[in-house]
């Protein structure tokens, strides 16, 4: 079944999207929604981590690993 054009476009982005490239903005947009970007070390840990232990552990996901390289981190483990 089709659906009618006037009830599709609530379903589809309208207008023009731009990147925020500015890093003041992006770290505002951060804070408003709570979102703390990892450190480049803990990325380049969970990163290899996850590449490594991928096909072994079913479930595995970077909030997992995330949250083990918290805690490692401050058992003083790395």
């Amino acid at each position: 079944m089709a659906i009618a054009p006037d009830r599709l476009d609530k379903f589809t982005f309208q207008g023009e999207f731009r990147p925020v490239t500015d890093p003041e903005e992006n770290d505002r947009i951060n804070k408003k929604i709570g979102f703390v970007p990892p450190s480049d070390e803990e990325w380049a840990w969970v990163s290899a981590q996850w590449k490594k232990r991928w096909r072994n552990e079913p479930g595995l996901s970077t909030d997992k690993l995330q949250a083990e390289y918290a805690r490692k981190k401050a058992l003083g483990q790395l």
